[in-house]
């Protein structure tokens, strides 16, 4: 374009001379500017002129660019784009571009800065646009990105060589650091093996992880896949750069697998053991010429790093793995961690920028100082004794812990201690590194609580209901016990909803939630499910599921008698609420979490349908098993006052066949039921408290009897062997129990013989041992029960003062049937005489049985060779007919 004076405008010579002055300097500006100008008409959107430096940058001739609109020349031939920023150009006189992609005549990329103004020029308005070539620019600043980037891996992989204590977990954290801060498209670790040379994955992390499990990688020069930047490295024990992966002829039998996983560039580092090599860290780039000389400078200092605690981990020892801790802490020094050292005093000797900023101490204030100047007062001191026993021990502590800065403010620290010693294990410093806490706690606590908890009552959401139901499904499969899910719906909950509004509904929900939290145990979850429905999962309940099915009876009663009494304040207003109860027990079963909630909803109808304020199982047939328990409870707490009990009596007989005494076995005669065994209604009684009336009860008949009994010769000499529960024997009052009965009836003590069992003396040994000697004072004898059973230690049979062993009715009933019983009970014979303990077998049914029992030197017996158990009269009876038992 021309730049003229309009000749409709006289001008004087000097102004003439004046304004071809102007344009000569623009034009000199013109055609010299550093920057690519063009000049385009705002009616047209010609190209009126282009200065040399824009030619020069686009490769397009002056001549190619006059006259033609905008979008008609190559860089701008996006008809669209270019049509869309012209109009805007049109529009409003000025645009800018921060970062405008452009292609040169040759198809090279280039980035420019687009800026435009508007001006009138011989009546012309032309748009002058100034284009700047930022590539270079561009470029490094991607450059810094990748070194700052690769600078953050390599800071990650300090932090990881400090704190990892196996090749497997320092492994995983590097490839991660290369991935996740590095910015590489992929990272792995291979290890070589000896014998065949393969390089096998160890750890892998990024895209294309999943093409390592199908290509094969050697280091054997003679294989095939030998010659790639990885075989070469290892064989050759150097670094091998690829800038550009899919056209470097090395990674032909790799390159089908990199266009897939999008690796561009590689970087294959040697990887050594105490100076060996033993495999490779390879790196892989989405673009290629991605190392530069910085970045492979770095990249060394890594792998240079992690063969460095390669070499730590073979020779790992407490002294040495501390004293390389320091090293290494010292490389990473000025980390984001704040980090302080010690001497071996607890003196600080020096601290880094980090640890200034967290707690507001200079060098000046702390070094000199201990690290008592955090100290909280939140920490016992059992906190302290225990982290000093830990450092003392491992060489090695690190947990949370509740810091104070220096202007008073209470934080929350992970702290990690590393001891350092000398070469003769002797302390010689302590490593302190430092991760502010606050703000993580902070955030991890607001979206652990948006996430999983119900924002109303504070209780876990259907999220979490659903994750703990998992882990209940994996406990109770892992340890054979049954677990519940009770499903919990209040009753008319809708009615004070509509009457009262939501308000006061919201009221009830919550302090539903507070009573429910209050009656289960720790351990169980409750949550809410949604508007009146909770969810309460019970854990580790009985293996056996009535006594499971009874557990959670138990803890509905205690739910159901929370949330109906006392009545609730709701504002103004009392309002009395109840509950339906669905239960689902389940042990060990592939059922699904909506299965379960489905059962447990469908239990909890049939309550409401029962009246409300009450509970049902979803299995109907556990129902009814449960209902008849309860009855049969119900009974057995009538059974003492009622006077239903009896007492039958086994006689125990000497090897001559006279008669000695008997055991007492308890019977319950039901006045509807009949004779109920005790195998049904002793666990009852065991479970609710009543095996304690009920074991006074017997203790007081025998005593009883036994008196009665001295008044007649055939009986006055007579013992009773009395079975004493584990719950009976260890109350605290247990032996003036027994001595005051005897006392009561005047009876000599020797004429009872209480019997224990294994599991009972066991329990709790010491106290065991001292009733027994107190009792055994006061001339009550003792035998144990079902000797052989349990897991009796031989050492305490010596401190027991035992009168008698019991050898167990399963290994009497195989004697002659199976070995290795005839063997154990020949032991338990011989190591009671030995001890100068009586021995009897129970069991005892055919002549064979006592003829093996006496030839080994068993002389007391008790079985139904010689009696079943029979009531008193029975007994006194079939004892006045005998006198003598008969034995050939």
């Amino acid at each position: 374009m021309d730049m003229q004076t309009p000749t409709s405008l006289p001008l004087t010579d000097p102004a003439l001379r004046a304004l071809r002055t102007s344009e000569s300097s623009y034009r000199r500006l013109f055609e010299t500017a550093q920057d690519g100008i063009m000049l385009l008409n705002v009616d047209t959107a010609q190209i009126e002129d282009v200065n040399p430096y824009l030619v020069n940058m686009l490769g397009y001739t002056h001549a190619e660019f006059l006259g033609k609109r905008l979008w008609e020349v190559g860089p701008f031939s996006d008809r669209f784009k270019s049509k869309e920023m012209f109009a805007e150009l049109q529009t409003n006189g000025y645009v800018r571009y921060e970062d405008l992609p452009l292609k040169t005549k040759s198809g090279e990329r280039v980035q420019v800065e687009f800026v435009s103004n508007t001006y009138d020029c011989d009546g012309i308005r032309v748009i002058q646009c100034n284009i700047r070539d930022i590539t270079k620019r561009k470029a490094a600043e991607a450059e810094i990105q990748r070194r700052t980037h690769l600078y953050s891996a390599l800071s990650q992989c300090n932090k990881a060589i400090v704190h990892c204590t196996s090749e497997e977990e320092l492994f995983l954290k590097i490839c991660c650091a290369a991935v996740r801060f590095g910015r590489m498209k992929m990272a792995w670790i291979g290890l070589i093996d000896a014998e065949t040379l393969v390089v096998r994955p160890v750890c892998s992390i990024g895209s294309g992880v999943e093409e390592l499990g199908n290509i094969e990688i050697s280091a054997d020069v003679d294989s095939p896949f030998g010659h790639g930047p990885i075989g070469t490295a290892i064989r050759e024990n150097r670094t091998i750069w690829s800038q550009d992966f899919m056209n470097d002829p090395l990674n032909a039998p790799w390159q089908e697998h990199a266009a897939r996983g999008g690796w561009a560039a590689s970087a294959s580092l040697p990887l050594h053991r105490n100076g060996v090599v033993i495999g490779a860290f390879s790196l892989y780039a989405g673009e290629i010429n991605a190392f530069d000389e910085a970045a492979c400078d770095l990249l060394v200092e890594m792998a240079n790093d992690i063969s460095f605690a390669l070499g730590n981990f073979a020779n790992e020892t407490a002294r040495r793995q501390a004293e390389q801790d320091l090293r290494i802490a010292a490389i990473a020094f000025e980390t984001q961690e704040g980090i302080i050292i010690t001497d071996a005093h607890n003196v600080i000797l020096r601290i880094n920028k980090s640890f200034t900023r967290q707690t507001g101490y200079s060098a000046e204030e702390a070094v000199g100082k201990t690290p008592a100047l955090l100290k909280s007062g939140r920490q016992d001191a059992e906190f302290y004794r225990q982290m000093w026993e830990t450092l003392a021990q491992d060489h090695y502590w690190h947990d949370e812990i509740w810091n104070r800065r220096k202007n008073g403010e209470i934080y929350l620290d992970w702290l990690t201690i590393t001891v350092v010693t000398d070469v003769e294990g002797k302390v010689t410093n302590y490593v302190g590194s430092f991760s502010d806490l606050s703000q993580f706690k902070k955030d991890e606590a607001a979206i652990h609580a948006l996430a999983f908890y119900d924002p109303l009552t504070g209780l876990p959401n259907r999220r979490l209901l659903v994750e703990r139901l998992q882990h209940t499904f994996a406990a109770s499969a892992r340890d054979h016990n049954h677990a519940a899910l009770l499903f919990i719906d209040l009753d008319n909950f809708k009615i004070l909803n509509d009457t009262k509004g939501h308000n006061i509904g919201d009221l009830l929900l919550i302090e539903v939630a507070s009573r429910l939290r209050a009656c289960v145990r720790e351990g169980d979850t409750v949550a809410r499910l949604g508007g009146d429905e909770f969810i309460v999962i019970l854990q580790g309940l009985d293996e056996e599921s009535l006594q499971a099915a009874a557990q959670a009876e138990i803890i509905c009663d205690k739910i159901l008698v929370a949330i109906s009494q006392p009545r609730y304040l709701l504002a103004d207003d009392e309002y009395q609420s109840s509950a339906s109860i669905g239960i689902s027990l389940f042990c060990n079963q592939e059922v699904t979490v909506d299965e379960l909630l489905k059962r447990a909803d469908t239990a909890m109808y049939q309550a409401k349908n029962a009246g409300r304020n009450s509970l049902r199982f979803y299995d109907p047939a556990m129902q009814v098993v449960l209902e008849a328990r309860t009855a049969l409870e119900s009974d057995l707490r009538r059974a003492l006052s009622e006077n239903q009990f009896r007492l039958h009596y086994q006689m125990q007989v000497s090897r001559t066949g006279h008669i000695f005494g008997a055991e007492v076995l308890i019977r319950w005669q039901h006045p509807q039921r009949g004779l109920v065994s005790p195998l049904q209604f002793i666990p009852l009684a065991e479970e609710t408290g009543l095996i304690l009336p009920i074991g006074r009860w017997v203790l007081e008949t025998a005593c009883a009897q036994l008196k009665i009994w001295e008044a007649d010769p055939l009986t006055c000499d007579l013992q009773l062997a009395i079975n004493v529960s584990a719950q009976q024997f260890h109350q605290p009052d247990f032996v003036e129990q027994v001595r005051q009965t005897l006392h009561r009836h005047a009876l000599n003590p020797n004429r009872i013989k209480l019997e224990l069992t294994e599991s009972l003396v066991l329990d709790n040994i010491d106290d065991t041992i001292a009733k027994m000697q107190a009792l055994r004072q006061s001339g009550v004898r003792f035998s144990m029960d079902d000797f052989g059973t349990g897991y009796s230690s031989l050492s305490y049979l010596t401190q027991l003062p035992l009168a008698q062993l019991k050898i167990d009715q399963s290994f009497v009933r195989n004697i002659g049937v199976k070995h290795s019983d005839s063997i154990i009970v020949q032991t338990i014979i011989g190591m009671a005489n030995n001890l100068e303990m009586e021995v009897i077998a129970e069991g005892v049914e055919t002549e064979e049985q006592r003829v093996f029992l006496e030839q080994h030197g068993c002389i007391f017996y008790q079985g139904y060779l010689f009696g079943r158990p029979m009531p008193v009269e029975e007994f006194e009876e079939k004892l006045g007919s005998l006198q003598r038992f008969p034995v050939i």
